[in-house]
């Protein structure tokens, strides 16, 4: 060992003693773990040490602040600016699927411990008896956990940009940040595919797809050069699509409406068709029909 590290090495445990003295004097519940000489590199100690330094030239010992003057539980964030106008997507055998906003899951989220439990999150969402709960997040990852897997440890908390997923009992690989999505899977079947019982919240965990309605061309005069400029505008819609659901082989495609009525369409007609969640009802979109014209409220869809 060097004469200068040997010199910074018994610095530093000269400086342990004497701060934990300092410490048992003050009365503190919680003297300097000793450990972190052992535990970390000397360099790295020293490292902080300057950073410390450097700090304490403009910010007032007094008004020091660590961690969890920035982060709450495993990682959440505490500041300004968080998008509380962002949203996620409430999607599968719920009430009422659509856009819930971040500011509505997770109110007052300036304030210390912030979180919610997944359970009560969907509780307010009139979900209480369910098999699984799917988090889809903003990088396309997802994690699948069936209901008894879930406690009230299962926490939804704010993130930069958004929501974030962690449980103590749990392993982290199942921890999920930038939550885009929830869909849940509930255990009735109230929908029938080929005479098979199944719900929206099974179909949407297989393969889906966005379809392109309603898009039209759209222009504007401008005041100022009296030039016309023109954009198309539209929609995306994403669901089950009609290839998942029947053989490409069909003739007719039979779908029946809550209310039974039975609605045939040849193959042509349901081409490109997707089975979606609309305005809180199972909806067969028809992307080369206008919106007046797709069949809602289906409860059964068979082929011939």
């Amino acid at each position: 060992m060097s004469k200068r590290l040997w010199v910074w090495v018994t610095l530093g445990i000269v400086a342990a003693v004497i701060v934990g003295m300092v410490a048992v004097s003050l009365g503190t519940q919680r003297p300097l773990p000793t450990r972190l000489l052992t535990k970390y590199p000397l360099g790295t100690l020293m490292e902080e040490a300057y950073t410390m330094s450097d700090c304490a030239e403009c910010h007032d010992p007094a008004n020091f602040h660590d961690c969890s003057t920035c982060h709450d539980d495993h990682g959440a964030i505490e500041m300004e600016n968080v998008p509380f106008y962002a949203g996620l997507v409430l999607a599968g055998d719920v009430i009422t699927p659509g856009y819930v906003l971040l500011d509505d899951v997770l109110p007052y989220r300036d304030q210390p411990h912030t979180h919610l439990p997944l359970l009560d999150f969907l509780a307010d969402q009139g979900v209480t008896d369910f098999e699984s709960v799917t988090l889809t997040s903003l990088d396309g990852g997802f994690v699948t956990i069936s209901r008894e897997n879930l406690t009230e440890e299962a926490l939804l908390m704010p993130y930069v940009d958004g929501v974030r997923f962690a449980a103590e009992n749990l392993h982290i690989s199942a921890w999920v940040k930038g939550i885009r999505g929830v869909i849940v899977v509930g255990r009735e079947t109230p929908l029938r595919v080929n005479g098979q019982p199944t719900s929206m919240g099974r179909l949407l965990l297989g393969p889906t797809q966005s379809v392109t309605v309603e898009q039209t061309d759209v222009m504007l005069k401008s005041e100022d050069d009296g030039q016309v400029r023109k954009a198309q505008a539209g929609a995306r819609i994403e669901g089950v699509p009609l290839g998942a659901l029947v053989p490409a082989t069909f003739t007719r495609l039979i779908v029946v409406d809550g209310g039974g009525q039975e609605h045939v369409l040849t193959a042509d007609e349901a081409q490109g068709a997707v089975l979606a969640q609309l305005r809180g009802a199972v909806t067969l979109t028809l992307p080369a029909r206008g919106r007046a014209q797709w069949i809602t409220d289906v409860v059964e869809v068979s082929y011939e």
